[in-house]
């Protein structure tokens, strides 16, 4: 059977990391499902929760195409699901059964598959607009709690982020690692707002960055807008593009 080297293989991949993190790419497009059900004879997430010790260590990439078991038995499991909406939209993936998981308890975070797009803004902008568009329902992520639609969506990014990363980040407290993010008050986007209005307007307000400074293991990254390394790194990117360019495509 074919299922069963491919569970062999799984065991030993996950001794080799037994405290995890364990990220791995799952159900991003109906063909993945289709394919993996004709060698394995099930589902790929059903399949892994069945086969494998799957817990808060692992990060299932896209998840789009879950079924009604799948999103149950992935939250209960504890792992979190790692969305990419700029990457799924732009491919055609499909759309992440995400209301069905929140109310199931579910734990996700967001980042970016390809350079589409490298803002978790934006990230979480579509995230919320693409369930509203299917819906005909405003407030998406807030549905079962209320209050601020961006407040629920940037903590709950955060939390999960942390945990399929394996850090201690995500929140400004004893143990955490220093990672601050400084807005600029004075920003039309976010100026005279505070608190959850404030979180809202950072998310859905469009795509100019309000980012001031950016602090990093406690090292200041980003001071007034800028990367210390800026320049040098915008020459480094024009060289390679220019290499890039210059390169015959084959086929």
């Amino acid at each position: 059977m074919p299922a069963e080297p491919l569970a062999a293989a799984f065991v030993g991949f996950t001794e080799l990391a037994p405290d995890g993190p364990i990220h791995i790419h799952a159900d991003e497009q109906v063909k993945d499902v289709d394919e993996h059900v004709t060698y394995a004879g099930d589902r790929p997430v059903a399949w892994l929760l069945d086969n494998s010790d799957v817990d808060g260590r692992w990060c299932l990439v896209h998840a789009t195409h879950l079924n009604a078991g799948e999103v149950s038995g992935l939250a209960q499991s504890g792992a979190v699901v790692g969305l990419c909406p700029t990457t799924e939209g732009n491919l055609g993936d499909g759309l992440f059964p995400f209301l069905e998981y929140l109310n199931a308890g579910g734990i996700w975070g967001v980042g970016s598959d390809s350079h589409v797009s490298v803002s978790p803004l934006e990230e979480l902008r579509w995230l919320e607009y693409g369930q509203r568009l299917i819906s005909r329902t405003r407030n998406i992520a807030a549905f079962d709690t209320g209050g601020s639609t961006g407040a629920r969506l940037f903590a709950d990014a955060l939390a999960g982020g942390a945990e399929a990363l394996g850090r201690p980040i995500g929140a400004i407290a004893t143990g955490k690692r220093a990672n601050l993010v400084v807005l600029d008050p004075e920003h039309p986007q976010l100026f005279g707002r505070s608190g959850d209005t404030l979180v809202d307007a950072l998310i859905f307000t469009g795509n100019v960055n309000p980012v001031k400074h950016v602090l990093c293991g406690g090292r200041w990254v980003i001071r007034s807008g800028r990367h210390g390394a800026e320049d040098q790194i915008a020459t480094a990117n024009r060289t390679a593009m220019t290499r890039l360019i210059a390169r015959p495509l084959k086929g």
